[in-house]
């Protein structure tokens, strides 16, 4: 007597393009994660950055002395993190008010955040 089998396997073609697409899928989610990975230390480095502009604006602004007009160039740390920073301090048309921009960058030249006010010089 022969036995014949109604049972049908999973053909090689079959394994190969489900194992393709499991690798595809794997791969793009591990593309997902390096790229949220950079976006969240990119926003760390932002968040301290606007910390550091608002430091030295407050720093700036609480001067009691009169703020010289110039341009300082110099770098400041926070949280182990050095950032360069350019404050420039300029007259307005306006008597007796000056424009007060400070803004900080990374150590490779990228502006990371800006800050600008008036000020009233009695």
């Amino acid at each position: 007597m022969m036995r014949t089998s109604n049972q049908r396997g999973i053909t090689l073609i079959e394994t190969l393009v489900a194992l393709a697409i499991m690798g595809l899928t794997t791969a793009a989610t591990l593309i997902l994660v390096g790229q949220n990975t950079r976006f969240a230390a990119q926003s760390i480095e932002r968040t301290y950055a606007s910390i550091a502009v608002d430091n030295l604006m407050i720093e700036t602004l609480a001067q009691p002395e009169p703020i010289e007009r110039e341009v300082e160039e110099g770098s400041i740390i926070l949280a182990d993190r050095e950032f360069n920073f350019t404050k420039t301090i300029t007259d307005t048309s306006v008597a007796n008010v000056i424009r007060i921009e400070i803004e900080i960058s990374s150590q490779s030249g990228q502006a990371l955040s800006r800050a600008q006010t008036l000020r009233w010089m009695p």
